[in-house]
């Protein structure tokens, strides 16, 4: 038992190492300079907190509204609308950002898309959040979606979808810019080594306080 807990606890601190190091690039990343979106861009892995570029024209007929995001305490939607890359049937979701729920709820408030034409959008290349409980596989509800997947949105509106999706540096009218900062988990990684430690350490006491104590003659 001593030997499997403190082996337990030598692993969680080699993660928490392993995402310090994977912390540090994230960061490293969000300061370089801003890399330009096309047609063949990706892998999401050497793309993901970097600051990138985007020029094209938004579908509208594929936004969608992700339910159940919070922004200080209030529930509300962060409206994503596809942009079709310049020259590419390709497109780039982008998250214009977060709007609060309505008196329609559970329907999506009214938010208008994009103006026509073409456009440059900037902002910060993610991935959507990890999903919440979905208790069916039926979590879309017209434009209304519980979480959002790119295989899953790419398989529904027949897209090419770019395997990032881009955070947007300037809320749409009437929306709250969306922020997100890069969190690996170091943290929980070291809670859990620290309890495997006391766990080990725990059990060598006990082993030798019984080990040792005499027997009542």
């Amino acid at each position: 038992m001593i030997a499997l807990t403190a082996w337990l606890g030598r692993w969680q601190s080699d993660r928490a190492g392993e995402k310090e190091a994977l912390q540090a690039m994230f960061e490293a990343r969000s300061r370089e300079a801003a890399v330009t979106l096309g047609p063949t861009s990706g892998p999401a892995e050497a793309l993901l907190y970097r600051h990138v570029r985007a020029t094209g024209r938004w579908f509208p007929e594929g936004q969608v509204f992700i339910d159940n995001r919070i922004d200080e305490g209030r529930a509300g939607f962060h409206v994503v609308t596809p942009l079709r890359l310049a020259g590419s049937e390709r497109v780039v979701l982008v998250n214009r950002g977060w709007v609060e729920r309505s008196g329609t709820y559970p329907q999506a408030p009214n938010v208008p898309p994009p103006a026509a034409g073409e456009v440059e959008v900037t902002g910060l290349a993610a991935l959507p959040p990890k999903r919440y409980l979905e208790l069916s596989n039926e979590t879309v509800s017209g434009n209304v979606w519980q979480n959002l997947s790119l295989d899953r949105y790419a398989q529904r509106m027949k897209l090419d979808v770019l395997p990032v999706m881009i955070l947007a540096d300037r809320a749409s009218p009437g929306l709250v810019p969306v922020q997100e900062r890069p969190d690996t988990g170091i943290a929980r990684h070291k809670e859990y080594s620290l309890t495997w430690y006391s766990l080990a350490t725990t059990v060598l006491a006990l082993w030798v306080f019984y080990s040792f104590r005499r027997e009542p003659a």
